[in-house]
């Protein structure tokens, strides 16, 4: 299934180098190119678009003014391709997926859309499997369980012991499990996190928890990031804005 993509950007030539780049890859369906932030908008909320890419300072609407105003449901994947690497904070605060900073290579826009491919891919697959999206909910729930999942009348609980990570992906979460299954739960990694037991979970990025049992290996990278190999060798990133959590974490017994 392609991924059907918006992008914009306010310069012309950055706008073709892009689009040029994501035609390459036949995995996306380039549905809109937009000039303006106003054009890209009216397009997302006509509906039918799974990621867009947006350029962050534009005339008249920056890129993200734009998410506050988009009314369609759910909202597609985020990623912004700015020249202004100081914008990232602001970027995942609004649930964008990944972050280009410019000049655009061709090797980072795919990885950007690997990203959006695998996200997307685990929040179709659990509305066609019979697991429908799990909404948020304040109602308790089972002892050790923070997501429930409807199944042919039934509702399986997933314990939080099962849990070896959680990614954002826009309005959803993604719920990695040791067996290998991937639940898409539509709730905000923030809410999650505030269900989460602190001691068994940490954020270590603005779009990552992970279960700190599941550690395998810490390697700290310059300019405090760090990448953190998991059970079933599974490979997060960390960002410098949690390396007090990490570097916790790594010296932990």
């Amino acid at each position: 299934m392609s991924l059907r993509t918006l992008i914009c950007d306010d310069e012309p030539p950055a706008l073709e180098l892009m689009a040029t780049l994501l035609e390459g890859i036949r995995r996306v369906d380039l549905v809109a190119k937009c000039l303006s932030a106003r054009e890209a908008l009216e397009r997302i909320n006509a509906g039918g678009i799974d990621l867009a890419i947006f350029d962050i300072e534009m005339p008249e609407m920056s890129g993200v003014d734009v998410i506050s105003k988009i009314t369609v449901e759910p909202k597609p994947l985020l990623v912004f391709a700015t020249a202004h690497a100081e914008y990232a904070v602001e970027a995942f605060d609004v649930d964008a997926i990944d972050y280009i900073v410019k000049p655009i290579e061709e090797d980072r826009v795919r990885r950007a859309i690997d990203k959006a491919e695998r996200l997307h891919a685990s929040i179709v697959a659990s509305k066609e499997d019979g697991s429908q999206m799990v909404e948020d909910q304040d109602r308790a729930v089972a002892p050790d369980a923070i997501l429930k999942v409807p199944d042919g009348g039934r509702i399986h609980f997933i314990a939080e012991s099962e849990v070896i990570w959680v990614e954002a992906a826009g309005d959803y979460s993604i719920v990695h499990t040791r067996e290998g299954k991937n639940f898409a739960m539509r709730a905000t990694l923030a809410s999650l996190q505030k269900k989460l037991a602190a001691g068994k979970f940490a954020r270590v990025h603005r779009s990552a928890i992970i279960a700190s049992g599941a550690i395998k290996a810490i390697k700290m990278l310059p300019k405090g990031e760090a990448s953190i190999l998991l059970e079933g060798d599974v490979t997060v990133r960390s960002s410098r804005t949690y390396r007090d959590t990490v570097r916790a974490l790594a010296d932990r017994d």
